[in-house]
């Protein structure tokens, strides 16, 4: 995800404040080797830690390529990154978020985290079992779910 900036976006000189804690689960934990946080430039975003959800309401589908959570019975595994806009803008546009009363592939909320409040995308536990496949890189352990990069 080392895009180049766009020339309105030089000219423009996205914010590289650091506003918004973000709860990330799978392909965008450390070492995601399409689009890992870790790739976006370094002053747009801050690794808080690994964590987990802090309570059991959740679950992890397996959609191939990525993961989804959905209302359950787990904790989710992952990290907490704190982010400029720019790049909340570039991870709602990778989880097909486009607002709150847009038809989106993932939704976007806070929740708590062992790190403290963080957003998420969820994915309606319908959409998620219709795409779910046979697990292979959600990996179930105990009460806990984490996405195999």
């Amino acid at each position: 995800m080392n895009e180049p900036l766009t020339p309105r976006m030089k000219q423009e000189e996205p914010s590289t404040e650091l506003v918004s804690s973000v709860f990330v689960y799978g392909t965008l934990k450390s070492g995601g080797p399409v689009r890992g946080l870790d790739s976006f430039p370094v002053e747009h975003r801050e690794l808080q830690g690994k964590a987990k959800t802090a309570y059991p309401d959740y679950h992890m589908h397996d959609l191939g390529a990525f993961p989804a959570v959905s209302r359950g019975e787990h904790y989710i595994q992952g990290e907490v990154w704190k982010v400029s806009k720019w790049v909340e803008g570039r991870i709602d546009e990778i989880e097909g978020y486009s607002g709150e009363d847009s038809q989106n592939m993932y939704n976007k909320q806070t929740i708590q985290t062992t790190l403290g409040p963080a957003k998420i995308y969820t994915m309606d536990i319908e959409s998620a079992e219709s795409w779910a496949h046979e697990p292979v890189n959600a990996i179930k352990d105990g009460d806990t779910f984490i996405w195999n990069l």
